[in-house]
């Protein structure tokens, strides 16, 4: 490499180097009087730290008091902050056979990045901030009607927090569940997508048998569950009622729109569907195809897609709340289920001020953080502290470095 290529090198990383500093500095004033929410037991826990200059994490860390562990994140102003979901007997052993195992919080972890509506947003047809929103929607349904619905939880042992990025973390801790092996809790999780459901006992088969000559054959008539009916029945049931009366309510010319749009329903296949009457009598006068259309409508509808393999890992790292999130500068922070209903992590997980920085967009692309703010290619704009962090943790701006 020539000297005017090395000198042209150094230029252009100079913007990434005073980001890394200036972003560093913005952690490091904020831990030095940060009070991070600790878990449980937390002298049991194993801990890890993410630097900003390496790649791999410190782990295998262990904290004998809060004074220890918030020294060690004024010193050091970490990226990243994170805890053992579970409970050792020596949690700062390098190898997990020595740390002795002897119980692990349940998590579920809710990330935009697992959600199908993903393929929308690579095609450019919804937002990130679309994304965040159904994620959110999903943690409520989770602790609401999974969580303290199906399995009888009480709010008292949950822990809901925004992971300071891409979505939430639901933290169980009633004793019941803390021995649970990982395929147990592998089965919870895939319970809560309905995959597994067995799709023929979702509608009541109301059918009955009839004989012509020496055999007998099913008329197949299947009924719509009672509202109320448990687990996934009672979901496809509410579902589905809610889905017909938006149909009853709509123009009568746009009634049979409504019903063809469901998947494999074929255009002028609803034109003699009568929907007068309950949601329960017109499900039960509907073809069967229709019927079925529905059904596997509600079972998308209603599904809830947690982290399989971080909800099955007995020995998985989670996120500390109450500590910055290096992706985004956001505040990784527990939320109460009444907050959680309109919880807007982009106005209410902010911790890094409002005084102003100069930054650069180096993205290829408009990029927004949510609908607070936004940046278009090569745009220089001053912004507040948080947002600006937020664009330059993304990697979508550098720090404009005055001449």
């Amino acid at each position: 490499m020539s000297l005017k290529e090395d000198i042209a090198k150094h230029k252009a990383s100079l913007p990434l180097r005073y980001t890394r500093e200036w972003l560093q500095e913005r952690f490091r004033k904020f831990y030095a009087r940060a009070e991070p929410e600790l878990p449980p037991r937390f002298t049991t826990r194993e801990w890890g730290m993410f630097g900003w200059g390496g790649k791999l994490m410190q782990r295998h860390l262990a904290f004998r008091s809060e004074g220890g562990l918030q020294a060690k994140l004024a010193r050091e102003a970490p990226m990243h902050v994170y805890h053992s979901v579970a409970y050792y007997a020596h949690p700062s052993a390098g190898k997990m056979n020595e740390k002795q195992w002897q119980a692990a919080d349940l998590i579920f972890d809710l990330d935009a990045d697992h959600l199908p509506e993903m393929e929308l947003l690579k095609r450019g047809e919804t937002t990130f901030g679309a994304l965040m929103e159904i994620i959110r929607k999903q943690a409520v349904r989770l602790v609401e009607d999974f969580l303290l619905g199906d399995l009888g939880l009480d709010v008292g042992d949950l822990q809901l927090v925004f992971s300071g990025g891409r979505g939430y973390h639901v933290h169980v801790r009633t004793p019941a569940v803390l021995e649970l092996p990982s395929g147990a809790r592998r089965e919870l999780a895939d319970y809560l997508t309905g995959l597994d459901a067995d799709r023929e006992r979702l509608l009541v088969d109301a059918g009955h048998t009839r004989k012509y000559g020496n055999k007998r054959y099913s008329t197949g008539e299947l009924r719509l569950p009672a509202t109320d009916a448990p687990g996934w029945q009672g979901r496809v049931a509410r579902f589905t009622s809610a889905w017909l009366e938006e149909a009853q309510a709509l123009p009568a010319d746009e009634r049979l729109t409504r019903l063809e749009s469901l998947q494999r329903i074929k255009t002028g296949a609803a034109k003699n569907v009568k929907l007068d009457g309950t949601p329960q009598e017109v499900f039960d006068a509907l073809p069967r195809h229709m019927q079925i259309a529905l059904r596997d409508a509600a079972l998308s509808a209603c599904a809830v897609h947690a982290d399989e393999p971080v909800t099955g890992d007995l020995h998985r790292l989670i996120r500390l709340p109450g500590t910055l999130h290096g992706g985004t500068g956001l505040l990784a922070r527990s939320v109460t289920l009444e907050e959680l209903h309109d919880f807007d992590p982009y106005r209410q997980a902010t911790a890094l001020g409002d005084a102003p920085v100069k930054v650069r967009c180096v993205a290829g692309h408009p990029v927004a953080m949510g609908d607070v703010a936004s940046l278009k290619p090569d745009e220089v704009a001053e912004l507040p502290t948080v947002q600006g962090a937020y664009f330059m943790a993304r990697g979508f701006a550098t720090l404009e470095i005055e001449a």
